[in-house]
């Protein structure tokens, strides 16, 4: 295919492009990339269009999304566009002035100004991981001191914000190491960044962080108990539209339930086991932002107590998953967490 000079993605007039790469993509992703970029250029808006992810990365897995950035005139806020079809497909729309914010793995796809390419070429993979580091590391650090607040009068608050904190956490772990992260698979990526550079124990104190492996045993359940409870909640989510995009553009979670979460589970257990620990504390976010509360509380299951209705059903699950962990073992668990946040530091050179 590489040679024929009437490959539809010739037509994609772009600058700096690896079109050998794109070309090269498996089905469906190829045909879905042409279709889409093609539709996206005849919009006079579109300066530029980008491919991120691991597909950008050839770092390809079967639950692979499709992350389409798309760089449109004007000073317009980034927005997300979450789609279901045969694959994942997500589109992020950057205007000029957000263009700094694309993701750091994005390659052009089409430039015909050089908008996208000249951005890129300012930045560096280091910069913007350390960058990102340091966002991360100012998060974690705020979860991990609510925690100590709640740790005497509610461990399983506490065990809340540990996790909470700890997804970041694994994201910097990996980027420390020079590796790109990935949301869905961050088990599985640490596992291999802390082989890397020698440090499996890293990797056991992060995963003790999640109850593994004691709940790794437990990931169908965990897997069921996201399925139902994502069925409980999305309704009310996407009807007052405070969830995230995917739940406020889709009026059923079957589909994405279907595209984004059992492949993990088919991927590798243990990062089902984490993205079920993440997911629900991130939906409570959106949860507490609807009913007026904002920010996580530090005793956060004290505050949800009277709650009532789908937000009661999601809080209900996501306080009997978290009694998977002993409460005896939260205070060992923070210890743990501050002491990774440590070593991150360490290995990024602060």
């Amino acid at each position: 295919m590489a040679g024929k000079t009437d490959s539809p993605l010739r037509s994609v007039a772009a600058v700096n492009v690896d079109l050998l790469n794109i070309e090269k993509l498996p089905s469906p992703y190829r045909e879905i990339l042409w279709r889409e970029v093609e539709k996206l250029k005849k919009n006079d808006d579109v300066l530029a269009i980008g491919l991120a992810g691991s597909v950008a990365r050839n770092d390809l897995w079967h639950g692979a999304d499709l992350d389409i950035e798309v760089v449109v005139k004007g000073d317009k806020p980034k927005r997300v566009v979450c789609t279901e079809r045969e694959i994942s497909v997500d589109y992020g729309y950057f205007g000029e002035s957000q263009i700094n914010d694309l993701p750091h793995d994005t390659r052009p796809v089409y430039d015909p100004t050089l908008i996208l390419t000249k951005t890129l070429r300012k930045r560096t993979k280091k910069q913007i991981w350390q960058k990102m580091i340091q966002k991360n590391t100012d998060s974690i650090e705020r979860h991990l001191q609510k925690a100590r607040s709640s740790l005497r009068s509610d461990p399983y608050s506490a065990l809340c914000h540990i996790q909470n904190g700890s997804a970041e956490l694994g994201s910097n772990l990996i980027l420390a190491t020079g590796t790109a992260p990935s949301v869905r698979r961050t088990i599985s990526k640490l596992e291999a960044a802390m082989n890397k550079i020698g440090r499996p124990d890293l990797f056991d104190k992060y995963v003790s962080l999640y109850g593994m492996p004691e709940t790794l045993r437990k990931a169908d359940f965990l897997s069921q108990q996201l399925e139902q409870g994502y069925a409980e909640v999305w309704s009310y989510m996407h009807e007052k539209a405070v969830g995230p995009a995917y739940m406020n553009q889709q009026t059923s979670s079957g589909p994405w339930f279907k595209n984004r979460i059992k492949p993990i589970l088919e991927h590798d257990r243990r990062d089902l086991v984490w993205i079920v620990f993440i997911e629900y504390p991130f939906i409570l976010n959106f949860i507490l932002k609807a009913i007026d509360i904002g920010d996580f509380p530090a005793n956060v299951f004290d505050t949800l107590k009277k709650i009532q209705g789908p937000p009661a059903l999601w809080v209900n699950r996501y306080r009997h998953i978290l009694n998977l962990i002993p409460e005896r073992n939260v205070p060992i668990l923070l210890s743990t967490a501050d002491g990774l946040n440590a070593e991150v530091k360490k290995l990024a050179g602060y």
